[in-house]
């Protein structure tokens, strides 16, 4: 039986960690550990743009059309898209992958020129990226939000979680898409991962990708996987910093098991198995202000005090 002095100072840090949350910009927080909700706040209600979160997502719905036998992750990009989709030479071009896509190995720069080695150089390439929803959409004849729902949004039941256009075309004229959600509805995807691709006794994401989904897919970036941060590598590099590599891992201050979708504004998504612990935080749009990343350290500080 748990002490009523440690269950003081869980409180304490539990109440130090919402706090800390809302003077933060924060939109909604929710920490779930073995399925139980712990803590749900909504500062504000809406739906936000989840920003790079939504890899993560994009992610799962490859390993979904996978285990629909609607492609593979070996699969050439060609083999899906009309050739010369790049600016790349042809016989480089045909290296391209539906992994190197996922793992930011495209060797390309945002125009879909050369930059760096196919399989190999790891840059954040978020224009290919975004030709893996044109994939997923060309299979199956249904839009992106059309699909997820099918697929991911309606079984978790996950009501608040959208697509929507940006303004920023693709080379091939398809408007980039965004994604808008809530902690709550971000926390389902959370358990999802966390109970091995099931959900209500179904399976919907295999467990064999899952795997691969948040392990390390290059030598550059071990700490990325398919569009998911692992948290026990010996060095990393950050979007849009390539050229630096970063000794340790993402997170110092939390578990080395931790998984992790994490966006602009530091809108994130974290797993730990060995906790049984769900975490998503939704940040509010800034304006008029350069974002400082400073959130995540002192957060996981606080989280880890309420074990």
């Amino acid at each position: 039986m748990k002490s009523a002095k440690y269950i003081e100072l869980q409180t304490e840090s539990l109440a130090r960690v919402i706090e800390f949350t809302r003077a933060n910009n924060s939109a909604q927080l929710v920490i779930m550990q073995a399925g139980n909700t712990i803590v749900s706040k909504s500062f504000d209600p809406s739906p936000v743009d989840v920003f790079a979160v939504q890899k993560g997502l994009v992610s799962i719905l490859i390993g979904i059309a996978e285990k629909r036998y609607l492609l593979e992750t070996c699969d050439a990009i060609n083999h899906h898209l009309a050739p010369e989709w790049t600016n790349l030479s042809p016989s480089t071009e045909a290296n391209l992958t539906i992994e190197t896509l996922l793992a930011m190995t495209t060797g390309m720069d945002d125009e879909l020129n050369t930059l760096g080695t196919v399989g190999q150089s790891w840059r954040y390439n978020n224009t290919a990226y975004n030709y893996l929803k044109k994939i997923l959409c060309l299979h199956t004849d249904m839009t992106l939000n059309e699909l997820s729902v099918e697929w991911l949004f309606g079984p978790l039941d996950m009501n608040e979680t959208r697509w929507i256009d940006r303004p920023r075309l693709l080379p091939d004229g398809t408007p980039v898409t965004g994604l808008t959600s809530t902690a709550a509805d971000l926390a389902k995807i959370g358990q999802l991962i966390l109970d091995n691709g099931t959900h209500n006794g179904a399976s919907i994401l295999p467990s064999h990708y899952l795997r691969q989904m948040t392990a390390p897919s290059s030598k550059e970036n071990p700490a990325w996987g398919y569009c998911w941060w692992n948290n026990n590598q010996s060095h990393h590099r950050q979007p849009f910093k390539e050229d630096k590599v970063i000794k340790g891992t993402i997170l110092p201050s939390a578990p080395a098991d931790l998984v992790a979708a994490r966006g602009l504004m530091e809108n994130g998504l974290y797993i730990i198995p060995s906790l049984q612990l769900v975490v998503a935080r939704t940040a509010l749009p800034r304006t008029g202000e350069k974002h400082r990343e400073k959130f995540e350290p002192f957060f996981w500080e606080e989280i880890l005090k309420i074990q």
